[in-house]
């Protein structure tokens, strides 16, 4: 099953992961909540990021799941 993921660009790196978010669903929620209304815990992780977007990994590139030969 392919995850969703919301990611960001840095001063010297693009597409760098930010969240893991699961289904698209919820990867919309917490990108809206992360633009408008972030917890603490979503400014730390945004700190350093711009262009937050979210990105459509395979399920064979999910390496957080423990798939990785």
């Amino acid at each position: 099953m392919n995850d969703h993921v919301i990611v960001g660009d840095t001063k010297n790196y693009n597409n760098c992961l930010v969240c893991v978010c699961g289904t698209l669903a919820h990867a919309e929620e917490v990108l809206h909540r992360m633009l408008t209304n972030p917890t603490n815990n979503d400014k730390a992780l945004m700190e350093g990021h711009y262009n937050l977007r979210i990105k459509e990994v395979p399920e064979k590139d999910c390496w957080w799941h423990g798939n990785c030969d």
